[in-house]
């Protein structure tokens, strides 16, 4: 706990027009210590960061069985062009692809497997065999993209975070908006029952390593949780000593005045256009990260819900705008544009 002095009141009025840091953390840290060093008063512990992190690869992996085809009955998919796809993938190379290079052979052998039952030049016995083994394709397919999105190292990378997002000339989430319509056509992709009817969705392996390389999700999740826990700080530093801000008839109103300054200088001009471009960013990409959260609602223990996060984030600002409308009210200044929640 830091005690505030009161002869560094006069001070932070000289500074009161100083500039912000751009560090978001040091940002919300200044706009509490002014505000404390207005009260007079002790400085509320400042909230612990945790890391944004999905569990442990072992705790998300589903198990998909294996389908097989006989050695004869593999090479009658010459005839279909499907042989050299399973002969790439039974390689010794391709017994270790990684999430994103087998989730795109299990589109490409899907689509090979509806080529194959179309073809005239296979037997009908062996087109028996591939049915089963489409509809068992089919019935795991969102396994297997489940397994991509939390299991691969790309992809674990882009939903966590340790860091804020920060304001740059073009919005963050343009930098991985390509890869994320890849995602969404994919999921559209499963989530049809007549799959037959659309064309196969982009192979995603295109996509690694601009995942891999821009972190956004991860660092927009962390920056709204981050944010409402500081939003939920602060608050609390002036509900705790709001009695310590006289107001009234014949009340010495100098400390109401200087949060006031406080107010419109830093809550106003600084923080508040941060949070606005954590909102914007988080409009920016939820329509494009359904599939994130969707996937995850059979699986209570996991969930990575981005939108559960941006509406605590939300609560956590209405609070701290409703109080400064309730000190304004109390000390009987109109309080005309309350920022927008």
């Amino acid at each position: 706990m830091k005690l505030i002095a009161k002869s560094s009141l006069t001070l932070f009025v000289a500074m009161m027009t100083g500039c912000f840091s751009d560090t978001p953390n040091e940002r919300f840290l200044d706009y509490q210590e002014r505000i404390a060093n207005i009260q007079q008063s002790e400085l509320i512990a400042a909230p612990v960061l945790e890391l944004v992190e999905l569990p442990a690869k072992r705790q998300l992996t589903k198990e998909i069985p294996r389908t097989t085809l006989g050695l004869v009955d593999s090479y009658q998919l010459r005839k279909c062009n499907l042989f050299g796809l399973i002969a790439e993938r039974n390689s010794v190379l391709g017994k270790v692809q990684d999430q994103f290079r087998n989730f795109d052979y299990q589109l490409q052998l899907i689509d090979g497997l509806e080529r194959c039952l179309t073809s005239n030049q296979i037997e009908p016995e062996l087109k028996e065999s591939l049915q089963t083994i489409l509809d068992v394709k089919y019935q795991h397919l969102p396994d297997y993209f489940f397994n991509l999105i939390y299991t691969s190292d790309a992809m674990r990378l882009q939903l966590s975070g340790s860091d804020w997002i920060v304001k740059r000339d073009a919005s963050s989430a343009l930098q991985i908006r390509e890869p994320l319509e890849a995602f969404n056509a994919v999921a559209k992709f499963i989530a049809t029952s007549e799959r037959g009817t659309l064309s196969r969705p982009p192979l995603l392996t295109d996509y690694q390593e601009i995942l891999e390389k821009q972190n956004v999700i991860g660092r927009l999740a962390f920056s709204l949780e981050a944010s409402e826990r500081w939003l939920q700080t602060v608050t609390e530093q002036l509900n705790q000593y709001d009695n310590s801000i006289p107001c009234g008839k014949n009340r010495d109103m100098s400390r109401f005045n200087y949060l006031v300054n406080v107010f419109n200088n830093v809550f106003v001009k600084e923080v508040q256009p941060y949070l606005s471009y954590l909102d914007s960013e988080y409009q920016a990409l939820s329509a494009q990260t359904l599939f994130v959260s969707a996937l995850l609602q059979t699986r209570d223990d996991n969930g990575y819900d981005l939108e559960a996060r941006h509406l605590a984030f939300k609560q956590a600002n209405r609070a701290h705008v409703d109080y400064w409308k309730g000190l304004f009210k109390r000390c009987g200044r109109d309080l005309s544009s309350v920022v927008s929640r």
